[in-house]
């Protein structure tokens, strides 16, 4: 490297308007600036990920002093690895400089990292059409690095001077606009549909709590997991916002009639380009396409600013972003390795992933076994290496041979009165969304969320939730007629004793565990059922002897059970449902006056 220019490590990003100022100007100035590359991207990140990533800031002056390059890389405190420190949220990811200091300036910052020991390096949403591609190819095998390079994603993008007009009207051809023109005039009932952007944090910031709850909503009624349930995460966003809105690069938009909200897109509005970055709808609307038509809304004011040329649709390949989409810009997910065993490995990986694409019910199986071993991993983890060895060999013995038995108990309880400090209150979308952002770090009850959200969709349950004084959610109760009830713990329908019974499937979260929540829940509801002539169910494994006695001190009485045997996989169920009895005098609930 020349005497002339010098290369300047920093382990956080400083809070120095000046670096600011240098930063963002020179991001500014490559071929495609992006939001992602600037200063205020960087610091946010920092400081909603500290917990995870250690900053790597690379800064490169030139004889004037001045910057001329900046790559922001973070080291994982979790695996010896380096990666973009902005790679889990920004579309684009890459090193920043003047085209005629790139290679300079991306050999040094390789020589570093080795230098530093750090043998491992992923790069990943790297824009294929960077400089910045062949300057590490030729500057890794000097520095010792194996490199490979893989399509990450395919960035659809809407470029505005290529969209078609009408003739005379100058108004744009967009897909699907019969239907979007039916569906604004339903949304449009009561109030006129308009599209409204906040770009100032005061203007943000009481509505993006309102748009984190409709995405992990959205995400639930999908079954899946928003990331947004993560506080971390929601930090991210929150700081994002107040530091891109000082210079007017924020733009939260919503579609919407009066004070009624159909969809959101929390993006960004910079040098040219409009991001459709975390959009989401609600769901209780999507037969209406509410996500289509705020696209669309959106597309057609973009249209309408003169200084935006494009608007970038982001990561992820689905099919309504291609209707729209008239051109398109590939990323990479590139890795640089000391380990020529791990190359192998990697490129290896990558081909048999090609060839299962290729097959869909191989795709299918895959997945399902990469799932599998994730949630194996994910729990072997937590136990530490001993305990996480006892539990792959119990779950392979569990395969091999298994048989649990699952008890049937009638509940014949008294009253309880309502309590001041608790309810019971019934279930919608976005009280499952609050659930899942209060226990974000129970996978169990996270799980148990998204089993509530396909019911909510299905109607064939009513959910209800205990609740405390500051809304706080304690104890889930799913109330359904028993007969051809599908029960999780024996992956099968069961029969009913009698037409009027109905069954209880409870879920108390591990850390509200202990507390008689569930009992509480439990005979709160069946005071409302009994009201309703219905005998009341639940079910449990007989072996959890602490559920059982809670079930037992809750009203319920072990009537019968049934044993479930599996061998190499396959399951064989034994035991009858018994034939309705009355219930004993002794034992019908009394109220208490």
């Amino acid at each position: 490297m020349s005497q002339a220019l010098r290369l300047v490590l920093l382990k956080q990003i400083p809070d120095d308007p000046h670096l600011r100022q240098q930063w963002n100007a020179l991001v500014e100035r490559v071929s495609h600036p992006q939001v992602f590359y600037t200063y205020e991207w960087a610091l946010a990140v920092q400081r909603a990920y500290s917990a995870t990533l250690h900053p790597l800031l690379f800064l490169f002056y030139d004889e004037r002093d001045a910057l001329c390059g900046l790559a922001a890389l973070a080291a994982n405190v979790e695996a010896d690895r380096v990666s973009f420190l902005c790679a889990t949220t920004g579309d684009y990811c890459d090193f920043v400089s003047r085209p005629e200091h790139k290679p300079a300036f991306v050999a040094a910052v390789l020589a570093e990292l080795k230098k530093q020991g750090l043998n491992n390096i992923t790069l990943t949403n790297l824009p294929a059409d960077s400089d910045t591609v062949a300057a590490i190819r030729r500057s890794s095998v000097p520095n010792c690095y194996r490199c490979f390079a893989r399509t990450a994603y395919i960035c659809a993008q809407v470029a505005l001077a290529k969209l078609e007009r009408q003739p005379g009207e100058n108004k744009l051809v967009l897909p699907g606009k019969k239907m979007v023109r039916r569906s604004l005039k339903e949304m449009g009932r009561n109030a006129p549909v308009r599209l409204h952007h906040a770009r100032s944090w005061d203007a943000v910031r009481p509505i993006l709590p309102q748009f984190i709850e409709s995405h992990v909503a959205r995400f639930l009624a999908t079954g899946r997991i928003s990331n947004l349930v993560r506080p971390e995460r929601r930090l991210f966003l929150e700081e994002l916002a107040k530091l891109l809105s000082v210079p007017g690069w924020i733009a939260l938009s919503r579609l919407m009639a009066g004070d009624n909200v159909f969809a959101w897109n929390y993006g960004f509005q910079f040098q040219g380009t409009w991001f459709w970055y975390q959009p989401t709808f609600d769901s209780d609307l999507e037969k209406l396409s509410p996500g289509f038509c705020l696209l669309t809304k959106l597309i057609e004011d973009a249209a309408e600013h003169p200084d935006v040329n494009t608007v970038d649709l982001g990561l992820g390949a689905e099919e309504y972003k291609d209707r729209f989409a008239n051109q398109n810009r590939e990323t990479l997910y590139l890795t640089l390795t000391v380990s020529s065993t791990q190359h192998a490995r990697e490129i290896l990986r990558y081909r048999a992933a090609q060839i299962v694409k290729s097959q869909a019910r191989l795709e299918v199986a895959a997945r399902a076994v990469v799932g599998r071993v994730a949630e194996l991993r994910q729990s072997a983890r937590g136990a530490g290496i001993v305990g996480g060895l006892r539990l792959m060999s119990n779950r392979l013995g569990t395969f091999l041979w298994s048989e649990k038995r699952v008890l049937f108990l009638e509940w014949s309880g008294a009253f309880v009165p309502e309590s001041g400090t608790s309810r019971l209150q019934p279930i919608d979308l976005k009280q499952l969304a609050s659930a899942a952002e209060l226990y974000f770090d129970d996978q169990a009850t996270l799980e148990y969320l998204l089993r509530c959200a396909v019911r909510l969709r299905k109607k064939t349950a009513e959910g209800f939730a205990l609740s405390n004084s500051d809304g706080s959610f304690l104890c889930f109760v799913w109330v359904a007629a028993f007969d051809g009830y599908s029960l999780p713990e024996l992956n099968a329908r069961v029969e009913a004793p009698s037409a009027d019974s109905v069954i209880l499937d409870c879920w108390t979260p591990i850390s509200a565990r202990g507390h008689g929540y569930n009992e509480r829940t439990i005979r709160l509801i069946t005071n409302q059922l009994q009201d309703k002539g219905k005998r009341v169910w639940t079910f449990c494994a007989e072996n959890e002897a602490n559920s059982v006695r809670e079930l037992e001190n809750a009203g319920f009485q072990k009537r019968y059970s049934l044993l479930v045997r599996q061998v190499l996989g396959r399951q064989k169920i034994e035991g009858k449902t018994p034939v309705a009895m009355p219930v004993p005098a002794t034992e019908v609930s009394s109220r208490v006056s």
